[in-house]
């Protein structure tokens, strides 16, 4: 049994101490938490009777012997710092996105893990889309990937969600907007698909839904050797939906929320260098529609791997250390 303590009793914290305390991980139990304000200790008092209650992180390290593992759901800057106590007490850590602000606190961070386990809540690749996108990739499908286009525009939010705390959509608090907080999801997958670029060009959208001076807007230009990408986010744009297109050398994928279409088609450069027409209307090939319903809750399973993790039966399904890359080219957008 892997004893829990949960960092942070925010909207995922709260999700993930419900998991726990209900016993839907049977090898993992929920041991204590910490809570700072009145309301967090009320609700923790209320719905996860029998939990140890700590006011910070601080005098729980000091109760380390308590619990084998924490999971940090704190604001993002905090992060390296709560994960370099927990690996100088020889504890596992399970880390909400981001890894952090700062790239460099972030790689003294991913050095002092080594040997302990550490796993990040990337729990989009568990998605039966993306699980699919990876391996339609890894098994050549659709050939060489030449060209990839992510959209990312479901992540709607109104001034009462950036209100809704005082450390969010800001630099000092969150360390940026858009990027630094929606966008690490869909730019883990990004760098998952396709590895990191060479150079990123971003042309962001500083304030430009809302009265703040962070990100609710970003495209990103991904330059890669043989490939070109681009990535957007927005914020801003209701009644929207994303769009992945994935472009290779014997097919082409096409993602419109959940609804996809798979084109796979002869090597397109043997068709260009052999075809005697002036077009693309002789070349081989076929369609197929698909439909991914998505995970209605990931968090559970995600839970579960990080348990058998620990205990030494599975592989994270997101490594700690690779939690930087994301972070990697929402930096590199911000600089350049």
């Amino acid at each position: 049994m892997v004893r829990a303590a949960i960092i942070g009793l925010g909207v995922q914290g709260r999700k993930y101490a419900q998991i726990i305390y209900s016993g839907a991980v049977p090898n993992m139990s929920l041991v204590s938490v910490t809570a700072r304000s009145e309301e967090s200790v009320k609700w923790a008092e209320e719905n996860i009777k029998g939990v140890k209650i700590y006011p910070d992180y601080d005098s729980l390290f000091e109760n380390y012997v308590e619990f084998d593992a924490v999971i940090i759901t704190t604001p993002h800057k905090l992060h390296p710092e709560i994960a370099m106590l927990a690996f100088d007490k020889n504890k596992a850590v399970l880390c909400e996105k981001p890894s952090g602000v700062n790239i460099k606190e972030v790689e003294k961070m991913n050095k002092l893990s080594k040997g302990i386990p550490f796993a990040m809540m990337f729990n989009n690749r568990i998605q039966p889309l993306y699980k699919w996108i990876m391996d339609t990739i890894s098994n050549g499908t659709i050939g060489e990937i030449r060209r990839a286009y992510f959209k990312c525009t479901k992540f709607f939010r109104t001034q009462f969600y950036h209100n809704s705390s005082g450390w969010r959509s800001t630099w000092e608090g969150e360390g940026g907007g858009a990027l630094i907080n929606q966008g690490q999801h869909p730019l883990d997958l990004w760098q998952w698909f396709f590895g990191m670029p060479d150079k990123v060009i971003a042309n962001m959208g500083y304030g430009k839904y809302n009265p703040f001076d962070v990100d609710d807007e970003a495209t990103l230009l991904m330059k890669y050797k043989d490939m070109s990408g681009v990535f957007i986010i927005s914020t801003g744009e209701p009644m929207s939906k994303d769009v992945i297109e994935i472009v290779g050398t014997e097919g082409r994928i096409l993602v419109e929320d959940n609804d996809v279409s798979l084109w796979t088609y002869e090597n397109v450069y043997d068709y260009i260098n052999k075809a005697r027409v002036t077009n693309d209307s002789a070349i081989k090939g076929s369609v197929e529609k698909l439909y991914f319903a998505p995970l209605q809750d990931p968090y559970t399973p995600m839970l579960q791997n990080f348990a058998d993790y620990v205990e030494g039966s599975a592989a994270p399904i997101c490594r700690g250390v690779d939690g930087i890359n994301a972070l990697k080219l929402a930096q590199m957008a911000y600089k350049y």
